[in-house]
């Protein structure tokens, strides 16, 4: 017998007026106890194992005695995500196992891991990844979530990264799913000094996407890099809640979206830089970037900057835009028809982001899909 679990997620680390409805997302979902089907290509060099949450980062006894391993490393249960706490629950609720991937300590990685997420419809799954980024490491990982376009039905996924000092992990999450899927897409990472995480997430199907993005910045002069690109139309919905927080020296964080709504779609955007006492000298910025093609869309922004620490320099901005007439109108006096002009603005939003994109296999995918639905 299925068991409801009502969670709130994306929750605001700093509350705002309740009437904005902005604070968090309630949601009641069936327990899932189903793990998704994922396919793993991983270079040698990476090692994959399956566990539960309180053995997720074993001492490597070759190296050095398990104690000096407590003290250096962090058992990913404590690593905080974008989602919140209720999220870790849910998941903890059906039990499911772990996958963790560990990068080769020294070896800057030229092969992507690719993993492959395929769901079928009707189904209800979850899937959880671990990536343990060892110090002087470098790996690019490549997330591809895929269903047939009339696909219904549940997808989560939630990643924890811990990277060690000088580790730089490159991450790619693409989510080309079917238009009546839900999609919980819940990350959270540690970085260690002069650690970097580069992550980017493109929301190009599903109906209702739910995407939380949490990085803590505890080493000086760790890094992060974040860049989210979302298509919207029809019904569908993203709530998003993004935060960079700064804990140690000299760090810095740059977040941006960009993205088209139109139809009746609707996207929240939570985004929030959270400078801690002692993280003298860092740097954060955050930008969000919407093109509005119809009048009937429902577009949320609420950027925060929290500040405990006086040496700190902090920017964020939004720009809200709809298609300029004249152009429209010039354009379609070249025989380009208003839903083909419509199409071409979509794309290059994202493309602007899909250049940055270092793998081509994916980056090819994307165009294709994208080029798919600009033929529909």
């Amino acid at each position: 017998m299925s068991q409801n679990f009502e969670m709130k997620i994306n929750p605001l680390p700093a509350k705002t007026w309740n009437w904005l409805h902005m604070n968090g997302t309630v949601l009641k979902e069936e327990i899932i106890t189903e793990r998704g089907t994922v396919k793993a290509d991983r270079p040698e060099t990476v090692t994959e194992t399956e566990c539960r949450m309180e053995n997720l980062i074993k001492p490597e006894t070759q190296i050095e005695t398990a104690e000096d391993c407590a003290q250096k490393k962090r058992n990913l249960s404590q690593i905080k995500t974008g989602m919140g706490t209720e999220m870790d629950a849910f998941a903890d609720a059906g039990s499911l196992e772990w996958q963790v991937f560990t990068s080769k300590s020294g070896k800057k990685e030229s092969q992507p891991l690719r993993l492959t997420f395929s769901y079928q419809d009707k189904s209800r799954t979850m899937n959880r990844i671990g990536i343990h980024m060892l110090p002087d490491s470098e790996l690019t990982v490549v997330m591809d979530f895929t269903s047939e376009k009339e696909t219904e039905g549940t997808a989560a996924i939630q990643t924890k990264i811990y990277a060690e000092e000088n580790a730089v992990l490159h991450l790619i999450q693409v989510q080309r799913l079917g238009s009546k899927m839900t999609f919980l897409d819940d990350f959270g990472a540690d970085c260690e000094k002069n650690a970097r995480v580069e992550t980017i997430q493109l929301v190009l199907g599903g109906k209702d996407t739910y995407l939380g993005n949490r990085t803590a910045l505890r080493g000086e002069s760790s890094d992060l890099e974040s860049d989210i690109g979302y298509l919207l139309g029809g019904e569908s919905r993203l709530d998003m809640n993004l935060e960079a927080v700064h804990t140690g020296k000299k760090t810095n964080s740059r977040m941006d979206a960009a993205g088209v709504l139109s139809g009746k779609a609707v996207k929240i955007f939570r985004g929030t830089i959270d400078f801690q006492k002692g993280c003298a000298g860092s740097v954060g910025n955050e930008k969000e970037d919407v093109l509005l093609l119809d009048d009937t869309i429902v577009n949320q922004t609420i950027p925060l900057i929290l500040c405990n620490e006086e040496d700190v320099e902090g920017n964020h901005g939004a720009t809200i835009g709809k298609l300029d007439e004249e152009l429209l109108l010039y354009l379609e006096s070249r025989g380009i028809s208003e839903e083909a002009v419509y199409a071409m603005m979509a794309q290059a939003r994202i493309d602007s982001i899909c250049h940055k994109i270092s793998d081509e296999e994916m980056k090819k995918k994307v165009q294709e899909y994208l080029e798919g639905e600009r033929e529909e």
